[in-house]
């Protein structure tokens, strides 16, 4: 476990990613989540890790900042998930570079393709370890490919799936116009 001042140092030289669930002040990390059992296992080896209802937020002490990054994915996903309504997509960065853009783009995307599970879902729809593409979101690992083919993965994954409901809703359409559930229940 790290002392507070090496784990200030740590996150001086090397902050946490740009998060809105999971942030660092002067004296803790902070993660906008409700109580869950899954966060509580998660975090349960830093001591004085505490849950606060009134701020409805879990406190973890800086000592935990290591613990805290190497589940920073998960605890992001599961934080993103209990929020009550769907999150926009964030505005562009000013002077962002071509990889930051190209993660918020996938992100953007993935979000609106699959809600709030959109990072396990998204890697299992592309044939793409979950854990590496949560890294790359993060800004903290890199992928086997440069961006652009997962972003032209993503496209045509969005293609597929725009197609895919528009051939449903055809399909729903035209039982509706047969008479729908009432003409095929039994007299």
């Amino acid at each position: 476990m790290l002392t507070e001042d090496e784990a200030r140092a740590r996150l001086a030289a090397h902050p946490l990613p740009p998060n809105p669930w999971v942030y660092a002040n002067e004296h803790a990390v902070i993660i906008k989540a409700d109580y869950t059992d899954t966060i509580e296992r998660m975090l349960r080896w830093v001591p004085k890790t505490r849950w606060s209802a009134k701020h409805r937020c879990w406190i973890v002490p800086l000592t935990g900042l290591e613990l805290v990054r190497s589940v920073l994915p998960e605890l992001s996903r599961l934080a993103e998930a209990m929020q009550e309504t769907p999150v926009a997509p964030a505005a562009e960065p000013a002077g962002a570079d071509a990889e930051a853009l190209a993660r918020k783009w996938f992100v953007d995307s993935a979000r609106l393709l699959y809600g709030s599970d959109w990072q396990r879902e998204t890697a299992r729809a592309l044939g793409r370890e979950e854990a590496a593409l949560a890294r790359w979101v993060l800004g903290e690992g890199v992928l086997e490919a440069p961006p652009a083919v997962l972003l032209d993965e993503m496209l045509a994954l969005m293609r597929r799936r725009a197609t895919d409901i528009a051939a449903a809703a055809d399909v729903l359409a035209q039982r509706l116009r047969d008479g729908g559930p009432a003409a095929a229940a039994p007299a």
